[in-house]
């Protein structure tokens, strides 16, 4: 089992600065190094690499120069998404093998802990036929360190537990939960305890406003706020994460219009100050621990 401590990455959209998830590309304006070190700087122990943004970075750098640098800065928990389309057929499913090639061979380069998943959004397929393709995804990435994961959303054919549990079925891997999914998809506490412990990959924290204007989507994708600056029991759900056995590192992922408007390195500061102190509030027996240095170097 992994080391308990509250160990968080940051997010690819937390650090990806000015770039909208659907008017853009994903790319970052952001160099590769100086994501790097301010994220180590602030105190993360690991940063998310989106596959639009992995995609170019690979045109520049190799997998064995990302992982260096990244081991030169201390950063350990790494995540690779977000693969859609698994499921699919056609172009759509060639498309996506081809990217799930490239995030599986990536990720064993250099070691990271997970690959999320998005469940297919606007149409249904049959549970056996999703639950076959993940088993083909998981076949992938086996013996690459690379645990897939379905991540839980409330507008996608996999938005609660017990749907995503059949999914994954025997196959290697598990689930996701994103406090914002969990919570706008009505999932509780009860859901969450009656999840195998092994079969929770990753979680993530942010948070959300009361009563948002905007509808789900668009508020999923501009008020995803810091933790602890909103309406959701962010604190509470890392006690409870922590109190079913949770042991993994904490994804910090902040979507949101005025965050991603912010300066590189105070976009940073603020993600890691927000939830060192949702993890403090959370009571764990190491929130004090997190708050001495978290998991980077510095530059």
């Amino acid at each position: 089992m992994e080391r308990r401590e509250n160990r968080l990455i940051a997010c690819h959209w937390t650090i990806a600065g000015n770039q909208h998830p659907l008017r853009s590309d994903g790319t970052s304006p952001h160099s590769l190094p100086d994501r790097i070190r301010a994220a180590a700087g602030a105190g993360f122990s690991g940063i998310g690499f989106l596959h639009s943004d992995l995609a170019r970075l690979l045109e520049r750098y190799r997998p064995a120069e990302i992982a260096r640098m990244l081991g030169d800065h201390g950063l350990t928990d790494i995540e690779v998404e977000c693969l859609g389309d698994w499921f699919a057929v056609g172009e759509r499913r060639r498309q996506s093998d081809a990217m799930r090639r490239m995030l599986i061979e990536f990720g064993a380069a250099v070691g990271a802990r997970h690959l999320k998943l998005m469940g297919p959004i606007g149409e249904e397929w049959p549970l056996e036929h999703l639950a076959e393709c993940y088993a083909g995804v998981a076949g992938d990435a086996r013996g690459s360190g690379v645990r897939p994961a379905i991540e839980l959303l409330p507008f996608s054919g996999i938005a609660d537990p017990a749907t995503g549990l059949k999914v994954v079925g025997g196959a290697d891997g598990g689930l996701y939960l994103d406090i914002w999914h969990v919570r706008h998809g009505g999932i509780d506490d009860d859901q969450i305890r009656a999840i195998p412990i092994d079969r929770i990959v990753g979680i993530e924290i942010n948070d959300a406003i009361p009563n948002p204007a905007r509808d789900m989507m668009d508020a999923t994708i501009g008020d995803r706020l810091p933790p602890g600056h909103g309406a959701l029991d962010t604190a509470g759900f890392v006690r409870t994460m922590r109190e079913i056995g949770y042991a993994g590192p904490i994804g910090v992922e902040i979507i949101a219009d005025a965050h991603r408007a912010l300066p590189l390195d105070e976009a940073v500061r603020i993600a890691f100050a927000s939830a060192t102190a949702c993890a403090a509030r959370s009571g764990s027996d190491d929130g004090e621990a997190i708050e001495a240095g978290g998991g980077g170097g510095g530059a």
